[in-house]
């Protein structure tokens, strides 16, 4: 067996077991709350999911809440490299750049998100929500990478005639890309919990976040966290499949 194919059997084999031992303490709470209400059962929790996945409201809440969060990812995505070239590029871009993002980072989310959906809307609020999250994050993470190239390294580039932009392109960005397939993956996922969130909150019509909220309402416990386990499964799913594709397109640049 080539190591490729027993990482990958490894892996898989700690995903079955985690997901074992999720599945094995539910029902052992189940069991002792003995409530369906407050903490049902694996299969009533199933079952309800094979309802909901029937319904046209569930998949038009889905489509709507992955349109939403995959547009805020972009935006951010695009925002984050755009701030991380001219943090890169000047000193004084940095300096006025990095209290910005200082302060966006430590915004309340619940409070900013009512703040939002009086300003943007129900519809536009998590995408905006999500864009003013992610993008500080993926900064920082940027930045943080980037503080392990060597002064020696920028000095010997500018010795060799070399300005802020072509250090940026063959200096900084191959030592930035040793850490995308992290950052974007991980971000991504998290992006998708801050729009569901920010949908509950804000009751985004046409959302997985709307459905949680009506689920909570009407007390379908079932319901509720079976819509928590679609929610979660497409998370992770995406996260691997981003780091995935990532892993593979930046191989060169790994440390």
């Amino acid at each position: 067996m080539t190591k490729p194919v027993k990482r990958i059997a490894l892996n898989t084999l700690y995903i079955i077991v985690v997901i074992a031992l999720v599945f094995a303490v539910w029902a052992v709470a189940a069991r002792i709350v003995d409530t369906p209400l407050i903490m049902p059962t694996v299969g009533d929790t199933f079952d309800a999911l094979w309802i909901v996945v029937r319904l046209k409201t569930f998949w038009v809440g889905l489509v709507g809440t992955v349109v939403r969060s995959l547009i805020g990812y972009a935006v951010a995505t695009a925002l984050a490299f755009v701030l991380f070239f001219l943090s890169s590029v000047s000193d004084a871009a940095e300096h006025i750049i990095t209290p910005i993002v200082a302060a966006l980072r430590t915004l309340p989310t619940v409070a900013v998100s009512l703040v939002l959906v009086i300003w943007a809307g129900a519809i536009v609020a998590p995408v905006v929500l999500g864009v003013i999250v992610i993008a500080p994050m993926l900064y920082s993470t940027l930045r943080a990478k980037v503080a392990t190239v060597t002064k020696e390294l920028v000095e010997i580039a500018r010795l060799n005639g070399a300005g802020n932009v072509r250090i940026f392109y063959h200096v900084v960005m191959p030592t930035a890309a040793g850490a995308l397939p992290e950052g974007l993956a991980t971000a991504l996922s998290f992006n998708i919990k801050i729009v569901i969130a920010a949908e509950i909150v804000m009751q985004t019509a046409n959302s997985l976040g709307m459905l949680m909220n009506a689920a909570q309402i009407y007390y379908m416990t079932a319901t509720l966290i079976a819509l928590v386990v679609v929610a979660v499964v497409i998370s992770v799913a995406i996260e691997y499949l981003v780091r995935w594709i990532l892993s593979i397109a930046l191989v060169k640049y790994r440390d």
